[in-house]
């Protein structure tokens, strides 16, 4: 890859997570005002995911003029990357809740993707 996109992906990573703890943060006001069931913050978090990868891989899309929808997918991929290791870091016990490891993989990838995809008719 060369510079330019290297940074562009960056970008969109770091808009990813700045997406994220914005909703997250909303997601810790609503849970202290009224205590939220847990469904609800798993919702928020998997919501969380989805919208700051789909809104990443848009952003970081619309700069490339094809396979748009692959650099959604990188920028699911990313996001994911960098949500696993700081998880493996902090809990070191996070392959005892595999389960949880792959549908958080699929639903970062997609939400990129359809990023991606969305933007692939826009110039």
């Amino acid at each position: 890859m060369k510079k330019g996109m290297v940074l562009q992906v960056i970008k969109g990573v770091v808009l990813a997570y700045a997406i994220s703890a914005v909703i997250l943060l909303i997601l810790a006001f609503l849970l202290f005002q009224w205590e939220v069931s847990e469904g609800v913050v798993r919702g928020g978090i998997i919501f969380a995911y989805v919208f700051s990868c789909f809104i990443s891989g848009m952003v970081v899309s619309r700069y490339h003029n094809d396979r748009k929808y692959l650099w959604g997918i990188l920028m699911g991929a990313a996001y994911y990357l960098i949500l696993l290791i700081t998880s493996m870091i902090c809990n070191r016990e996070i392959f005892t809740n595999i389960p949880g490891i792959l549908p958080a993989l699929f639903l970062c990838v997609f939400g990129g993707m359809l990023g991606g995809m969305l933007q692939a008719g826009r110039k």
